[in-house]
């Protein structure tokens, strides 16, 4: 059940859509919304003499509170009256920035963020989404920017399953969600010949998830693209989901940042709302 959502707020535009889920969703969940509106101010520079650089700091900071203050303002006005909401702003010095995001949405059984790489998307979307899914240790749900309806649950989910203890934390995270719907479709890319359920993929799960109420079908896929993510979204638009499940960041950050990965490429190109838990 869903007691708390939160928000983080840095852009009106790129957090627009998350902050319109948020909020239907408490409303329809009778649920607590909470909005941090953060300010970033800069490093101090070092390499400057001390006066003007203590100038520069306290301007830039002076900028950042006005610049939180007229998130909150904003935030104020697109949060429908009937939604029980706390709007904090706060000011961060940007290396102190994952670790405030990860406190934040830490007492939260939902956060909600917009979709944080693709084109157009700026670096502080994605340090946002990364502190949540790295240093909260709650599911995230990732917002795309067309608008959809908020109000109603999800009718049918597709979960990627592969055994994974980020892929089960995303399926734990999205129980609310799994049992309001109608049905969940379950993914399973190439398993591995030496996997513990290789008689019956995917069957401990379906029969946890049979046990709270939701009614799980499973699909064994063959890898016939190169990217997971294009897999996913086809097997998703084909049964006709509303969402995607799955566990982010089985590899690093690094790894994936460089070499490319399921998260990333799920995050930039797929075009569904996606719960997520790492």
């Amino acid at each position: 059940m869903i007691q708390t959502l939160s928000v983080i707020v840095t852009d009106e535009t790129r957090d627009a859509p998350a902050l319109t889920a948020a909020a239907a969703i408490a409303a329809r969940e009778s649920a607590h919304l909470d909005v941090a509106c953060l300010g970033l101010e800069p490093l101090a520079i070092e390499a400057m003499p001390m006066a003007a650089a203590q100038i520069i700091v306290e301007s830039s900071r002076a900028e950042a509170e006005s610049r939180a203050r007229a998130l909150s303002a904003w935030a104020g006005r697109r949060i429908p009256p009937e939604v029980r909401a706390a709007i904090e702003t706060r000011t961060v010095i940007g290396l102190d920035f994952g670790a405030v995001a990860a406190r934040l949405g830490r007492f939260s059984d939902l956060t909600v963020v917009g979709r944080p790489y693709g084109r157009d998307r700026d670096p502080l979307g994605a340090a946002v989404a990364e502190a949540l899914l790295f240093g909260a240790g709650t599911p995230v749900l990732v917002v795309p920017d067309a608008p959809l309806d908020w109000s109603r649950p999800f009718r049918r989910l597709a979960v990627a399953w592969n055994g994974t203890d980020e892929s089960m934390r995303a399926v734990r995270g999205a129980l609310p969600f799994l049992k309001a719907a109608e049905r969940a479709d379950i993914a399973i890319i190439d398993p591995p010949l030496q996997a513990a359920d290789r008689s019956d993929p995917g069957g401990d799960l379906c029969v946890w998830l049979a046990r709270h109420g939701v009614r799980a079908e499973v699909s064994v896929l063959a890898r016939t693209q190169p990217r997971i993510a294009d897999i996913l979204h086809r097997f998703a638009t084909d049964k006709g989901c509303d969402a995607l499940v799955m566990g982010a960041y089985g590899h690093s950050r690094l790894r994936e940042a460089v070499l490319g990965g399921a998260t990333r490429d799920m995050l930039a190109r797929v075009p569904l709302p996606l719960l997520m838990a790492h």
